[in-house]
């Protein structure tokens, strides 16, 4: 019977603990306007965008236009700003979100892509670390060579390395009260099992007497500590869009 309930406390356990990191109010969006992408491929971006959301805890936004004449948005005008305006408008001001934005003509004619990080992601995607995933994707997929969907696939790799999951606030408490309750529960399962022993406050019953003769002794050293400081992370600077978010990260023209 102790061995049934132990089972079905480690089952639930497992259960709550999923949930407890699965759940998530956020979500993905793949918007290709600039038509650059076959379907299937379409479809296998779409299904890793949306891993990489559930795995982040973030919104994960890519978005493809022609150029900028098609926003049904207000915004400054540069290509920066309408990646920025098209994702407040869909997800709100600041929203924890990344955000991979490309048009093929950007205000000055140009082809460029954006990989930008908002709210909570701000802090994890530091402008360095966007400017490096933007460079591999140009440097080992341009779109010139190779098509688009190795192009993007790179970037959301990039980003899977460069941000940390993040949990929801209420999940380490959760996970903890979920332990504590095993625990418990082992611990009383255990404690039952013991109840033909009786304590000693003495170690004399567990000794034979002149059965210990201590010849030699000596100082050992076993171990040493070492203290290291993280080295700090440079989270690179921050703009503002129009509508009032702030963002890290930043473009590039190829």
């Amino acid at each position: 019977m102790t061995k049934r309930i132990f089972s079905f406390m480690i089952v639930l356990a497992v259960i709550l603990s999923v949930a407890v990191f699965s759940a998530s109010a956020y979500s993905s969006n793949l918007d290709d306007s600039a038509d650059l992408l076959t379907p299937d491929e379409e479809a296998k971006l779409a299904s890793t965008i949306g891993t990489l959301s559930d795995e982040l805890s973030c919104n994960v936004c890519f978005v493809t236009v022609n150029d900028l004449s098609g926003a049904t948005f207000s915004f400054n005008g540069t290509a920066l700003d309408y990646a920025e305006r098209y994702y407040e408008t869909k997800y709100g001001v600041n929203e924890d979100g990344l955000i991979v934005f490309l048009t093929l003509h950007d205000e000055d004619g140009d082809r460029q892509i954006f990989v930008l990080g908002t709210g909570k992601c701000q802090k994890s995607l530091s402008t360095g670390e966007s400017q490096e995933i933007r460079e591999n994707a140009i440097s080992y997929h341009n779109p010139g060579s190779h098509g688009y969907y190795d192009f993007f696939d790179s970037i959301a790799k990039g980003l899977a390395e460069a941000v940390p999951p993040h949990l929801q606030w209420y999940s380490l408490p959760l996970a903890l009260l979920i332990g504590f309750a095993v625990a418990m529960i082992v611990t009383m399962s255990l404690k039952s099992q013991l109840k033909s022993v009786q304590p000693e406050h003495a170690a004399n019953n567990y000794v034979r007497q002149g059965s210990m003769h201590l010849t030699d002794s000596r100082d050992t050293f076993l171990y040493h500590t070492v203290s290291r400081t993280a080295r700090p992370k440079d989270t690179g600077g921050s703009h503002t869009s129009s509508g009032g978010g702030s963002y890290s990260g930043g473009g590039s023209k190829f």
